[in-house]
């Protein structure tokens, strides 16, 4: 039958590549040893950990509830009366139930679209100007 296969010999020495290895962690472990020491005396405070500090709270209010209550009371208020939204541009506001029973007292038309307003005059012809 045939011979038997033995496998080659291995030609790189062991002790080359474990010499080598350990130079290399040497190495780097002296060069973060060196490291250490130049950043502990160049910048102190790059090494230790920094303590925490920690702001107070923001006091933006001093009784929250009792705010948010009068809040909703001002909400319910402006939804409830009469007044200017914007004088100068005549809107006003009306109480909820008012134009609540406005848009059910015009039954299905309440959604339309409204009433357009009269076209405005066009401006004067211009000079060279095309349609």
């Amino acid at each position: 039958m045939g011979s038997r296969i033995v496998p080659e010999p291995p030609s790189v020495a062991t002790g080359i590549v474990i010499a080598a290895t350990a130079g290399f962690l040497t190495f780097v472990a002296l060069s973060m040893a060196g490291l250490f020491i130049y950043l502990r005396s160049a910048a102190p405070g790059a090494v230790t950990r920094a303590v925490e500090q920690r702001f107070p709270e923001p006091a933006l209010q001093k009784n929250p509830q009792e705010d948010l209550k009068r809040y909703e009371r001002e909400q319910r208020a402006a939804l409830s009366t009469y007044g200017w939204v914007d004088r100068s541009k005549g809107l006003a506001r009306i109480p909820i139930e008012e134009a609540m029973r406005i848009i059910a007292a015009k039954g299905e038309h309440a959604y339309d679209p409204p009433d357009q307003p009269a076209s405005a005059p066009r401006p004067a012809d211009t000079v060279g100007a095309r349609p």
